[in-house]
């Protein structure tokens, strides 16, 4: 029995992912998600052919990220797979989530720093567990300021986006040095621009005229963007690669940015201090 913990399924290219390792026999998923009648509705749309738990997350709430590491807990002592890949673009103004932390922050990088740490037992018990963060090549726009993680002196949506993919590449490096005397890897990777609800949003300003001719021509459909990430779930030659970042199946390299250990360093830290969590990497006595 495999067992795969995932986010980010009732919309884009999460849902193919979903289906695609799906076809699999003897799966076990624990979808986290906030809207449980959306993801009712797409089941009964597309039955699962595996057993599925739904587990009521609102990934902007730290407290709910935490009531749902318990469930899983409670349902099960191991996970193969954990997939962040929940992703969010927010309002033009600065929105903070109930825990007042900025929501894009909130989302794409502090929810998986917590619901990851908090499940690192689990995978630690799988005989290979592995972590998959779904990062984009925006991070190569991003614009960082060290006194401002969250740019609340001078917000823009589209970098907060950009900034939290770099934050996604640099965790995912960081987490990997870490657990380099484990059995889990982790690694992330760019879906492309994939026709999604968010595909209009995750473009740069300047293209954002010619969205419907890009959205032809140029956007990948939701199965080929969620092709990368199924083979990182399955593929058998890639369980021992780690702290790297994929596109198309093949290690890609990052902007020079996202290589820097002191920025790793420093994200660490802020996401420490923002979601008043800190892991804890005594696994075997976990």
């Amino acid at each position: 029995m495999q067992r795969i913990v995932i986010t980010g399924v009732t919309s884009g290219f999460g849902q193919q992912w979903l289906y695609k390792l799906d076809k699999q026999s003897d799966v076990e998923f624990f979808v986290l998600a906030r809207n449980k009648q959306k993801f009712e509705a797409m089941i009964k749309q597309q039955p699962l052919n595996n057993h599925v738990h739904f587990v009521q997350c609102d990934l902007m709430s730290i407290s709910s990220i935490h009531t749902a590491a318990d469930h899983i807990s409670q349902l099960t002592d191991n996970i193969d797979i954990l997939i962040n890949n929940a992703g969010h673009w927010s309002d033009k103004t600065f929105t903070p989530s109930v825990d007042g932390i900025e929501s894009t922050v909130a989302v794409n990088q502090i929810a998986p720093f917590v619901l990851t740490g908090r499940l690192l037992p689990l995978l630690a018990k799988a005989q290979q567990g592995r972590i998959i963060n779904t990062a984009s090549f925006r991070h190569t726009d991003a614009k960082l300021n060290l006194d401002d993680i969250q740019l609340k002196e001078d917000f823009n949506a589209e970098r907060a986006y950009c900034n939290s993919k770099l934050f996604s590449v640099l965790f995912t490096q960081s987490l990997a040095e870490k657990l380099t005397d484990s059995r889990i890897t982790v690694n992330c990777f760019d879906p492309g621009i994939v026709d999604t609800p968010m595909l209009k949003q995750a473009l740069p300003v300047w293209l954002s005229p010619f969205y419907t001719l890009i959205k032809h021509l140029i956007a990948r459909t939701p199965d080929k963007g969620a092709e990368t990430g199924v083979f990182l779930s399955q593929s058998t030659q890639e369980l021992t690669q780690s702290g790297h970042y994929y596109k198309d199946k093949v290690i890609k390299s990052t902007s020079e940015t996202a290589k820097d250990p002191a920025l790793m360093q420093w994200l660490w830290q802020q996401s420490s201090k923002l979601s008043g969590f800190d892991y804890s990497f005594d696994l075997e006595a976990s």
